[in-house]
């Protein structure tokens, strides 16, 4: 380590381990980066054109009426009347093939232009249904924007979009596609979008490097859904070589035993979109742990189902297959959760309430079975000792948040109603998002987070928690230190006792996941995020190795990775704890503290009469409303401090011009002095009224003082 390093280790918030596990994940997301940039490059040259375009992205970039459609004139040789048609015949005398070639060129750039604008709608269209999976409305969107014969660009488009996501992004473009077929796309439009694939694999597989073996899925789920013909196969290339391997991987799939089955279940069973699909998907994740003890894999599986607000059922079908298991099994099981837990990709809270389900089912278990409680007892010693149980109480600390049965006691028998909900009821979410944003309006004005502690309860959904803590960090982006002061305190606050800690790693994944378009509204959203995430960190709401493993859930080339580069450098400087503990520099006040803020200024300002340190500090308080009593404090020790009055008066003087004292607030303070000279005079002795009315008279020919106060 340099002695600079070294220097700036002392002190530092962050150890040497942790800045090492953020300097790795760092220069792992650059490489990242780097790569995804080279293959932009590469499809950036690839595409260049050379076409003439609006400057408002609108028209082919022709000149208006080929030059012809200047006012008053009669048009160009070539027009015909408001048609505005060439008349172009090769037997005319005076007959020009540039002239031909030119309307080509015309009409191919139009051409480009209206592709150009489809597969924009398109994209919109297929993003939109990933998040909604209304079929109905997709189909309404591709007829209200026409165009039939582009439909192959829709088809190209869904199975790309889908190709760099989840497995339920997956199931819904293949279920998409079945559902459209014939009735919305033609079929020769949907095998034309398949082949448009093919021919692009080469391009594809650079962004995404598994595009062989998905495509080779999406073509024959296509076949198996009757979308494609079988013989579509016969119709890949076999040169070059990726895409004779794609025929060989297709023909494979199509052709083994019972394929059809296989296929129908290539991407989960639909995990995420149906509630019963989900349970089997997590089945048969456990059913092939048990075959083959392989963590990794059933790790990778779990996540690509992409439901993380469902693992509590993943919990609670691992421990019963551990009571129906051998020793082996058991310990394999419980094992597999500890790693889940230790790795963070099972949170807590789903743990916690995965536990509670079997414990609270494990009499009608024992209906079924009369060894289910002897079985659950040795299970549950296994859990234990693997120190599950410590996640699992430290998860609900509240009992208000603990989950909900649907006979109305704690902790579901089946889930299924609330994980449905969870599933398909996206008007929960709005409403809780108004309720929280409500919530935090009441707090900005009141600082009471004992009473945005009992509306959270009373919401009692401790699944979506997260969403408050992304909503409180946005709305203070754009207010003052103060709001972002309080809404720092009230995470803390709020902090095991409310908010778990899942939901608050969560919630700042998402601040982070966003902050490219948080920067749209608010341009210093970089900076103030790093401050938010590191003031977190140091209040020991989060771990310091929350900045290393977030990377991971971030984009490349987005935002959120600027601002954990940011917040590693701000805890690793030098006293950074301290620093960012007063980021806000004090932002949520109390009127007594403000009140002695404000003379704190004043009599330093006294005695080193630096203008700018003194408007510094006031403006950096926040509190222009209260400026009046910076009015009133200067006058009072003006009375107190004869000999620096002068200087004082000076002071409001400068605060005037500058701005940063208002009129309306000059005014207030000095009618605040004027209301109670009686008690000045009794404090100060009898001068305080002679000094008041000189200050009145100096101030109101100075200009930066309008109302007239005098006594």
């Amino acid at each position: 380590m340099s002695a600079e390093a070294a220097g700036a280790a002392i002190g530092s918030f962050l150890t040497e381990d942790q800045r090492k596990a953020l300097d790795a994940a760092l220069a792992e997301k650059a490489a990242e980066n780097a790569a995804l940039a080279k293959a932009n490059a590469h499809h950036h040259i690839k595409n260049v054109s050379g076409d003439r375009k609006s400057k408002h992205g609108k028209g082919t970039g022709a000149p208006k009426k080929n030059g012809g459609g200047g006012k008053f004139t009669w048009g160009n040789i070539y027009t015909n009347g408001d048609t505005a048609e060439r008349i172009l015949d090769r037997n005319d005398p005076n007959y020009d093939s540039d002239e031909e070639r030119n309307m080509v060129v015309s009409q191919h750039s139009q051409l480009k232009e209206e592709i150009r604008t489809y597969k924009q709608e398109v994209q919109s269209i297929v993003e939109e249904y990933f998040e909604s999976g209304d079929i109905a409305e997709v189909a309404d969107s591709l007829e209200d924007l026409g165009a039939p014969e582009f439909m192959h660009y829709f088809v190209k488009r869904v199975v790309m979009l889908a190709l760099d996501r989840k497995d339920r992004e997956r199931e819904m473009a293949s279920v998409l596609l079945s559902s459209l077929y014939a009735e919305v796309i033609p079929p020769e439009q949907v095998q034309k979008g398949f082949m448009n694939l093919i021919d692009g694999l080469s391009d594809t597989i650079l962004d995404v490097p598994d595009a062989a073996d998905l495509l080779a899925l999406f073509i024959s789920r296509a076949v198996v859904d009757d979308v494609l013909p079988p013989a579509i196969a016969s119709r890949i290339p076999e040169v070059p070589e990726l895409t004779g391997t794609l025929r060989h991987k297709v023909e494979a799939h199509v052709t083994t035993r019972h394929s059809a089955e296989k296929i129908l279940r290539c991407w989960g069973s639909g995990a995420g979109l149906n509630y019963q699909d989900t349970k089997d998907s997590i089945a048969r994740i456990l059913n092939e742990f048990q075959a083959s003890f392989d963590s990794d894999e059933a790790a990778r599986c779990l996540r690509a189902l992409s439901v993380p607000f469902f693992h509590h059922e993943f919990v609670k079908q691992a421990v019963h297959a551990a009571m129906s298991g051998a020793d082996p099994q058991r310990e394999a099981l419980v094992g597999l959760l500890g790693r889940m837990c230790s790795s963070g990709e099972v949170s807590s809270l789903q743990l916690a309430k995965g536990l509670r389900r079997v414990s609270d089912n494990l009499e009608d278990l024992a209906l079924d079975n009369p060894a289910a409680k002897q079985q659950y007892d040795e299970v549950h010693k296994l859990i234990k000792a693997a120190k599950l149980l410590e996640i699992a109480e430290g998860a609900i600390p509240d009992p208000t948040l603990s989950p909900r049965l649907d006979n109305g006691s704690t902790a579901s028998s089946t889930g299924g109603a609330s994980v449905s909900a969870a599933l398909n009821n996206v008007h929960s979410v709005a409403a809780f998002k108004a309720a929280s944003a409500a919530a935090l309006l009441e707090y900005f004005d009141s600082s009471d987070a004992s009473e945005v502690a009992r509306r959270l309860r009373e919401l009692d959904d401790p699944g979506l928690l997260h969403i408050m803590v992304k909503q409180a960090v946005t709305m203070a982006l754009d207010r003052k230190d103060r709001e972002r002061e309080l809404v720092s305190n009230l995470i803390s606050e709020l902090t095991p006792q409310v908010l778990a800690a899942d939901q608050v790693s969560m919630g700042f994944t998402r601040l982070l996941g966003a902050a490219d378009d948080l920067v749209l509204d608010c341009p210093d959203a970089v900076h103030l995020l790093s401050l938010f995430l590191g003031r977190a960190i140091v209040d020991e709401v989060l771990p310091p190795s929350f900045l290393a493993q977030v990377l991971q859930s971030l984009r490349a080339e987005g935002l959120g990775i600027s601002v954990v580069k940011a917040t590693g450098a701000l805890l690793s400087a030098r006293h950074g704890a301290e620093r960012v503990t007063n980021c806000w520099h004090g932002g949520a006040l109390t009127l007594e503290q403000i009140k002695e803020q404000i003379k704190t200024t004043l009599r330093e300002y006294t005695t080193n009469l630096d203008l700018n340190e003194a408007s510094k500090c006031l403006v950096e308080l926040g509190v222009s409303y209260f400026h009046h009593e910076v009015v009133v404090e200067a006058l009072e020790l003006a009375f107190e401090q004869e000999q620096c009055a002068e200087g004082l008066l000076s002071l409001l003087a400068a605060l005037a011009a500058s701005g940063v004292i208002n009129q309306t607030q000059m005014s207030k303070g000095f009618s605040r002095v004027r209301s109670r000279l009686d008690e000045e005079a009794m404090d100060y002795g009898p001068k305080a009224r002679d000094m008041f009315s000189g200050f009145v008279q100096t101030a109101t020919q100075q200009g930066w003082l309008t109302l007239d106060v005098e006594a």
